[in-house]
C-alpha cells in the first residue's frame, strides 16, 4: 500500500509540472526562444497555411486553451509512471535487503 501511494504521489507531482508547463508554454504565446524561424520552419508554415486553406487541417477560431497533445502528455505521464515505480521498487528491493543483512548480523 505504501508503494502506491509513493507511485501516486509521484505521478501527481509528475502531472502537475507538465501541466504548469503547459500552460506556461500556452501564456508565453510561444516557444520563448527569442530566435527568428529557420527557413525550414518558414516553409513548413507555409504548407501548413495551404493546408488550412485546403481544409485539411481545421482550426479554432475562439482562441481558447486546446491540448492538441494530450496524446503527448498522457504518454509522458505513463512513462513517469513507469520510471518512478521502477525507482520506488529498486529502493524498496535495497532497504529490505540491508535490513535483512542487519538482522543477520545482529542474530549471528
Amino acid at each position: 500500500m505504501k508503494f502506491l501511494r509513493h507511485l501516486a504521489a509521484v505521478v501527481v507531482t509528475v502531472a502537475v509540472i507538465v501541466g504548469l508547463g503547459m500552460l506556461w508554454a500556452h501564456a508565453s504565446g510561444g516557444t520563448g526562444s527569442g530566435q527568428a524561424p529557420s527557413p525550414e520552419a518558414l516553409a513548413r508554415l507555409e504548407q501548413i497555411k495551404e493546408q488550412i486553406k485546403a481544409g485539411v487541417i481545421r482550426v479554432h477560431t475562439d482562441n481558447g486553451f486546446h491540448l492538441a497533445d494530450t496524446g503527448n502528455l498522457i504518454r509522458t505521464c505513463e512513462i513517469e509512471a513507469v520510471l518512478a515505480a521502477a525507482v520506488i521498487t529498486v529502493s524498496t528491493v535495497r532497504r529490505r535487503h540491508r535490513r535483512t543483512r542487519r538482522n543477520a548480523a545482529a542474530r549471528a
